[in-house]
């Protein structure tokens, strides 16, 4: 596993962050396990997750692909 992904995943299970920087790093998660085809992703996002993402993305099977 890139010891980038590790990282933010370490990031996700230790520190308290709010809603904004939960989503936004969630968001940079799920394009690190998507880059690095990860097959047990743990950072699909939902839909609500998706619709709050500002930029222009593309949702497929839970992951985002920029457009």
């Amino acid at each position: 596993m890139p010891k980038l992904l590790q990282e933010v995943y370490r990031l996700q299970d230790s520190i308290r962050l709010d809603e904004d920087e939960r989503l936004l790093l969630k968001m940079f998660a799920n394009l690190l396990e998507s880059h690095y085809q990860v097959e047990a992703a743990r950072n699909r996002l939902t839909v609500d997750e998706y619709n709050k993402i500002p930029g222009k993305w593309e949702l497929w099977h839970g992951m985002l692909r920029g457009l």
